[in-house]
């Protein structure tokens, strides 16, 4: 049957005022492109209003740290062959996906627990390390960080699950609630014993 044909290229009124390298990329890859750009320039954009509006050079530093690792899941992408990209834009985007998912869910609970959230998120690591091997070491084959692509996406989803049920099983404790349903209430004073209202 042979190999699939290439994707039609856009229309030339698209194309011509567009670089040659931008013009001939796939819909996957540069939707892919402007994702992490969209990422970045938001990150940038926290940078800038964290020094525009906290004075104080401490509680500057420790905003500024928090924004780290947000950084460096939008940046890694950028670290990989343009090969492994063309090739592997499902695993990519999923993997960076599920840790901006992670993040995002950490800066929310952590904020509204008031708990020490960590500058560097150790859920980054893996990937990023994965992105500069695959940069850096001329011996690991595509098939290679094909495959640790995959494993990455597959712990990175099974983190953010236990995670999550950790932090809702420590919530649910906590405030005394149930996640799915609303708790009976007891009313001890009526009739003289207890009875049940709402199920």
């Amino acid at each position: 049957s042979g190999p699939p044909p290439p994707p039609p290229a856009p229309p030339p009124a698209i194309s011509s005022p567009l670089p040659e390298h931008v013009s001939s990329m796939e819909l996957r890859h540069a939707g892919l492109s402007c994702w992490v750009i969209m990422i970045v320039l938001l990150v940038v954009g926290s940078f800038a209003r964290v020094f525009a509006k906290v004075k104080d050079p401490k509680v500057r530093f420790s905003a500024i740290s928090k924004l780290l690792s947000p950084l460096l899941v939008g940046i890694a992408p950028f670290l990989l062959p343009v090969s492994y990209l063309r090739d592997n834009t499902r695993y990519v985007s999923v993997a960076a996906g599920l840790l901006f998912s992670s993040i995002t869910k950490k800066m929310i609970v952590f904020s509204m627990a008031k708990m020490t959230y960590a500058s560097i998120q150790l859920d980054v690591l893996p990937f990023l390390g994965l992105c500069l091997w695959a940069r850096l070491d001329p011996n690991l084959t595509e098939q290679g960080a094909f495959f640790l692509l995959e494993v990455t996406c597959v712990l990175h989803a099974v983190r953010l699950v236990f995670w999550a049920r950790r932090a809702i099983r420590d919530i649910c404790d906590r405030l005394g609630i149930w996640c799915f349903r609303i708790k009976p209430k007891v009313d001890a004073a009526a009739n003289g014993g207890d009875k049940v209202k709402g199920q």
